[in-house]
């Protein structure tokens, strides 16, 4: 099921941002996917060891959008500290450091 048609039928998925929502959740996920097949890519080059650096970097930037994705589509927990999108705000900028330029938002 698309995130979409998730949140429009969660019982807490009533939301005025849930465009915005929908969205954010969406290019987590997606970003996450090219990360993980940027790694793959990486490691199937003949200089494994000079992208190193290259490898762990989409590794960890798969993790955090995978993470972040679920995060949002955590809607019962939306007014509780530390979760949700209010939660992640405050992290945001260290996070938004370790993502490759290629995929950050303008």
């Amino acid at each position: 099921m698309h995130p979409q048609a998730m949140i429009n039928t969660h019982p807490a998925g009533r939301t005025r941002d849930l465009d915005a929502l929908v969205r954010c959740v969406e290019a987590c996920f997606d970003c996450a996917q090219c990360c993980t097949a940027c790694a793959d890519a990486c490691l199937g080059e003949d200089m494994v060891a000079e992208l190193r650096a290259c490898i762990r970097l989409n590794l960890d930037c798969a993790g955090i959008c995978a993470a972040t994705g679920a995060i949002e589509t955590d809607l019962y927990q939306r007014g509780s500290p530390g979760r949700g999108a209010r939660g992640l705000r405050g992290n945001l900028p260290g996070l938004r450091s370790r993502v490759p330029p290629a995929f950050r938002a303008s």
